[in-house]
């Protein structure tokens, strides 16, 4: 496994004592069905039993989600060697007890934040299971694996680690004519347009009903088209097996320049980084451009055949989240929001009497098994408006919840131009009885613009206020992408301190680690009556 450290292996069959140990790092579980359940009782076991025994194997598991606070991967295979007759009219018992342990499973990881699943049975079909398992292996060294089986396992278990601290990709842009539909709007007209029907035509309707899929799951959409825009905007309109509509998509460049300009104003519009982007486009020499104007965009090989495309689409790991929340949902709307918000507040003199007028309503909305999600996601993929990137898994930051020396709270956003979701997230860690640590404090670019920190920090300092804190330190711990966030301490009342004078000792003595980056020190009861704060009047600090 890739960048994870050194590895420590359990003895065989001794999956007990590695799921009670306390070290806090993350674990594999490589678990297989006949290790629990052998093949004989898999034929005459019944339900109730079987579900007894599936519940004292998973007793250390259930123990060791209690009390982590580091991710835990089960990796299980239910495949064992049968002929294909005896499922040809009968559900065997062994298929009954396999279908069960899945479900057993995926129900746990619904309800433990942590938890995360490879069915190995459907990440090892692709290389076959006489290339997967090796008997030799198993009688020799109790491994069922073989050497390539082995890597399957390291790589899936690398990539899941992987993503629980790196953000999934949140733009796709497209280009048009002969990638969202056969042919060149331009020349053959609507009539000419290859798109729906059979061949061809039925793979791009595929590749598009995909990226709708995707959409629906807070994926943005964009289009950077050489084209004439009119001619783009009558195929969304009026050709009638067009699966995108124009509402699906959040941002458009269709003019004659480099599409590398088109999407850095694309990112500019959204205010994301281009390092959240992913390119498509059927075109060999525009791919290459792109890969060499802007490294940091995600430019897929994409091959010859359009046939391959829903597939291949459906398979990419890039935009992939372990949970779909309720604001992901909402994000194509929400951006669509964000963009009258932008354009409203460029035709306004007054920021003040406009951020009065657009009734904002923020909430403060406690870390939770419900919302704990949405905080990990938060933590994983907000990089600009971040004044210390530090990814925090769904456990650590459950964790943090129920310390009764921190206060944790994500903050909510509604005004005129709509629901804008959980957009915030802070915490602060206790120094000593007089002073806290803001850990984290971060907010969404889509919300900017709107003095939400002031009342972030003005939230934040009532608490801590009422906890008998009167200093709040902080760190800005700058990196390539979060420039926007560099004023964000000074011009919220923070002052910039020394940690050459014990103070660093002091961080470190409370248990609190600093990044390097630059200290700073703020008055608690400055903090809750920060001017911006009059812009929320119909819903003040609470």
């Amino acid at each position: 496994m890739e960048n994870l450290g050194v590895l420590t292996f359990g003895d065989y069959a001794d999956w007990p004592s590695a799921l009670l140990e306390v070290e806090k790092v993350p674990l594999l579980w490589v678990l297989f069905l006949e290790d629990v359940l052998s093949p004989e009782a898999g034929q005459e076991t019944a339900i109730e039993d079987t579900d007894r025994l599936f519940d004292a194997a998973l007793a250390p598991l259930r123990g060791r989600l209690q009390a982590m606070q580091t991710p835990v991967v089960v990796a299980w295979s239910t495949w064992r060697p049968h002929g294909i007759l005896q499922d040809a009219r009968r559900c065997t018992a062994w298929r009954r007890a396999a279908r069960r342990i899945g479900d057993i499973l995926f129900d746990l990881a619904a309800h433990s934040a942590g938890l995360y699943l490879i069915d190995l049975d459907n990440l090892l079909s692709k290389i076959g299971t006489d290339a997967a398992f090796d008997a030799r292996n198993f009688y020799s060294a109790r491994c069922r694996l073989s050497g390539r089986g082995i890597s399957e396992i390291s790589s899936a278990t690398a990539e899941i680690l992987r993503r629980t601290k790196e953000a999934a990709k949140k733009v796709l842009v497209l280009d048009c004519d002969n990638t969202l539909w056969g042919g060149v709007i331009g020349e053959v007209g609507l009539s000419g347009i290859a798109l729906g029907g059979d061949g061809k035509g039925k793979a791009f309707a595929d590749f598009q009903r995909g990226i709708r899929r995707l959409a629906a799951q807070g994926i943005l959409l964009a289009i950077s088209s050489k084209n004439n825009e009119v001619d783009v905007w009558e195929m969304f309109e009026r050709h009638g097996e067009m699966v995108l509509k124009r509402s699906d998509v959040v941002a458009a460049r269709i003019d004659w320049n480099d599409k590398s300009d088109n999407i850095i104003a694309i990112a500019e519009d959204l205010d994301l980084g281009l390092d959240s982007f992913v390119f498509w486009d059927d075109n060999p020499i525009e791919r290459e451009k792109m890969r060499l104007a802007l490294p940091r965009v995600t430019t897929i090989d994409v091959p010859l055949d359009v046939e391959s495309w829903p597939a291949l689409l459906d398979r990419l790991e890039l935009f992939s989240r372990f949970s779909i929340t309720d604001e992901d949902r909402k994000k194509t709307q929400q951006y669509h929001n964000r963009m009258r918000f932008v354009t409203e507040r460029a035709n306004t003199v007054d920021k003040t009497s406009f951020l009065r007028s657009i009734a904002m309503c923020p909430k403060a909305v406690a870390v939770n098994d419900a919302t704990v999600v949405r905080a990990e996601q938060l933590s994983a993929k907000t990089n600009q408006y971040n004044l210390r990137p530090i990814r925090y898994t769904a456990a650590e930051i459950l964790a943090l919840a129920a310390a009764n020396d921190c206060v944790t709270f994500l903050t909510s956003l509604s005004d005129k131009f709509g629901d804008h979701g959980i957009v915030g997230f802070s915490v602060a860690r206790p120094v000593d009885d007089d002073a806290a640590f803001l850990d984290t404090f971060l907010m969404s670019c889509r919300v900017l613009g709107r003095d939400l920190e002031a009342w972030m920090f003005a939230t934040l300092a009532a608490r801590l206020h009422d906890a008998g804190v009167s200093s709040l330190y902080a760190e800005f711990w700058a990196t390539e992408r979060n420039v926007v966030a560099a004023q964000v301490l000074p011009q919220h009342g923070f002052k910039r301190v020394s940690g050459k004078d014990g103070l660093q000792m002091k961080l470190a003595a409370a248990g609190l680690e600093t990044k390097g980056g630059d200290l700073y020190c703020a008055d608690i009861k400055y903090l809750t009556r920060l001017p911006g704060l009059e812009v929320f009047e119909t819903c003040p600090v609470v």
